[in-house]
């Protein structure tokens, strides 16, 4: 097989999107009154001959925040539906532009702590990937205002 004959897949270049905003997200500050967290991600793509290797990020929350806002996206999706269950929340994603998507997910929330799971179907394909994620609070940060 030649280079020239490598060519991305439909989920890859979503993939490579997804974590393209999970690194982009922006610099947390040190100090303040809203919760600092750090958060693991690891995707899984059926069929693929290797791991993708997992992503570290920060991110900045507010005190006031919804459970909506723990959930790794990208920007231009979007909650559909969320139901939560004592410290379990299960959700639904809609994902738009050049591969729109369906994601589905779950997380189970601690004082300080939360894990989940996530899986994207790619609409025009029906290709899946898996998303596992863990998020720490570290520390005290101030939240940028939207």
């Amino acid at each position: 097989m030649q280079l020239s004959e490598l060519r991305p897949s439909p989920i890859g270049a979503v993939l490579v999107a997804l974590l393209t905003a999970l690194a982009a997200a922006p610099p947390a500050a040190a100090q303040g009154k809203d919760d600092l967290w750090e958060v693991s991600t690891r995707m899984e793509m059926p069929g693929m001959p290797m791991a993708m290797p997992g992503q570290v990020n920060r991110m900045c929350v507010g005190k006031n925040r919804k459970d909506e806002d723990l959930i790794p996206r990208q920007d231009n999706c979007r909650v559909t539906d969320s139901r939560r269950s004592g410290n379990q929340i299960s959700y639904r994603m809609e994902c738009a532009g050049a591969e729109p998507s369906v994601i589905v997910g779950e997380m189970t929330l601690g004082a300080n702590a939360y894990d989940g799971r996530m899986r994207m179907t790619l609409t025009k394909t029906n290709d899946t990937m898996n998303m596992t994620y863990a998020g720490r609070r570290v520390g005290d940060c101030t939240a940028p205002t939207k």
